[in-house]
């Protein structure tokens, strides 16, 4: 080491802080070093309210979907257990269209082999979620069991309907949309005749 280097490294040795000058300088050091984090900070927070948010959102509309989807179910299954007389009787559908002439929409039967098999017995106006639908009554020859159709046009209030199927007190009872109709299927539980 040179006399240079030697007397440069004893001057800064023997030179020293003060022990107040060093806890600021420390201070400072660290409140910089928090403001680095307030940012990300902030946009985490903010992030997390938005995930939050929307996750409450999701939940909410879903709540909703499910509930109407259970009204929804739990009217078609009154309208059944009722067994209010029908207002027109009628063994075919176009027959059953030209006398419940108050519908704004055309009857059509959903698809499937179950109707197929089944005897219409005819139909009255009724309700669904508040909107005009048309009660279509039949029968199973086979077994004497009565069945319900409901049908209404997708209306606001039945889009947010999903497909669904459920026991409420004694009916079993289907729902689901298909060519902008909501269908309803109501029948008697077996097990509570």
């Amino acid at each position: 080491m040179s006399d240079l280097d030697k007397r440069l490294t004893d001057y800064y040795q023997s030179k020293t802080l003060n022990s107040s000058r060093m806890q600021a300088i420390l201070a400072q050091s660290q409140r910089a070093r928090r403001r680095r984090y307030y940012p990300a900070l902030a946009a985490a927070a903010v992030l997390l309210v938005a995930v939050i948010g929307s996750w409450l959102g999701s939940w909410h509309q879903y709540s909703l979907k499910n509930q109407q989807t259970t009204l929804t179910l739990r009217e078609a299954a009154m309208n059944h257990a009722t067994r209010l007389q029908v207002d027109v009787e009628a063994g075919s559908l176009s027959v059953l269209q030209k006398n419940l002439n108050k519908l704004p929409f055309n009857l059509v039967m959903p698809e499937g082999s179950l109707y197929e098999r089944l005897s219409l017995i005819g139909g009255r106006y009724c309700t669904i979620s508040g909107n005009l639908a048309a009660h279509l009554k039949f029968t199973d020859p086979g077994t004497t069991e009565q069945y319900s159709l409901f049908m209404t046009p997708v209306a606001t209030n039945l889009k947010s309907v999903d497909d669904s199927a459920m026991q409420i007190v004694g009916v079993d009872v289907s729902l689901w949309q298909e060519n902008d109709v909501v269908y309803a299927l109501a029948k008697s539980s077996v097990h509570s005749q």
